[in-house]
């Protein structure tokens, strides 16, 4: 029988599960009913399995060790169950706090750019929507892997006009944007941020067109463990699955961010200039 542990790790790789926010919740429930149905287990084995499905995400492997920390001395399913689910909401509410405040900064006729898909960039989007705000927002395909139409299909199905876009479009969008946002995959104590790869090249035409450009993000996303981290590289075949033999593939699934390029972060600590201060 496959633990919860490698089914999650499945999920994650292949992208059924995505978005750093979803990852971790999901790693967390995970590592919870493991410790619970296999006591007599290492737990630092499942969280082994669970972090490696997504190396550039601190988040995830943040609430792994905050759960394993906080769970010494705890006996029994309950206690356990209980812990896991105080994490989430705890979680949870900061999420609300930075929807909330990235809504603020959405107004009425705003041209508004978003780029791959973020449940946090996307719930700030859905809020300033609930407050009755009417706004347009352009997004990309996010190839290889389309993640940007996850996010234009819940923004239509939140009542939000769409216009989406090949990532090659993008300037088109850019240039006379209101507003630029997105998530975050992991912010690093060197001074750059992970987040899908285009990222980096649209932070650079929005601030040659001078378009404020905000990263929606919880600050469980800071690396604590290392001072940087190398970029993860996938499957060339989701590029050019029948590429000529001799044509060699790259296919980074993140970018590497100066932090100069962040107007601020909406956090659930406010917003901020300087999220590593």
């Amino acid at each position: 029988m496959k633990k919860q542990s490698e089914i999650t790790y499945e999920k994650i790789k292949s992208l059924e599960i995505q978005g750093a926010m979803n990852v971790a919740k999901s790693a967390l429930i995970a590592l919870s009913k493991d410790i619970i149905a296999f006591p007599d287990e290492n737990p630092e084995k499942f969280l082994e399995i669970l972090s490696s499905a997504r190396p550039n995400e601190p988040m995830l492997r943040n609430m792994l060790r905050l759960f394993l920390s906080e769970s010494k001395g705890l006996s029994g399913e309950a206690q356990l169950r209980d812990l896991a689910n105080s994490i989430l909401e705890d979680i949870e509410k900061g999420e609300k706090k930075i929807y909330s405040l990235g809504a603020e900064l959405i107004h009425d006729g705003m041209k508004v750019f978003t780029h791959c898909h973020s449940s946090t960039a996307v719930g700030v989007l859905k809020e300033a929507k609930n407050q009755g705000k009417k706004f347009v927002v352009f997004t990309t395909e996010t190839r290889p892997r389309y993640q940007g139409r996850i996010t234009a299909r819940e923004l239509n199905n939140a009542g939000i006009e769409v216009f989406h876009m090949v990532d090659s479009a993008a300037k088109y969008a850019i240039d006379g944007a209101d507003i630029f946002i997105f998530g975050a995959d992991s912010i690093l104590p060197s001074g750059y941020l992970i987040n899908k790869v285009g990222t980096g090249i649209f932070c650079v035409v929005a601030s040659r067109y001078d378009v404020p450009t905000y990263c929606a993000t919880h600050t469980m996303k800071i690396v604590q463990d290392k001072i940087d981290e190398a970029v993860e590289e996938r499957d060339p075949k989701e590029v050019w699955a029948d590429a000529p033999p001799n044509v060699k593939i790259k296919n980074p699934a993140f970018d590497k961010v100066h932090l100069k390029y962040i107007t601020a972060f909406i956090t659930e600590k406010g917003l901020l200039k300087d999220i590593l201060s």
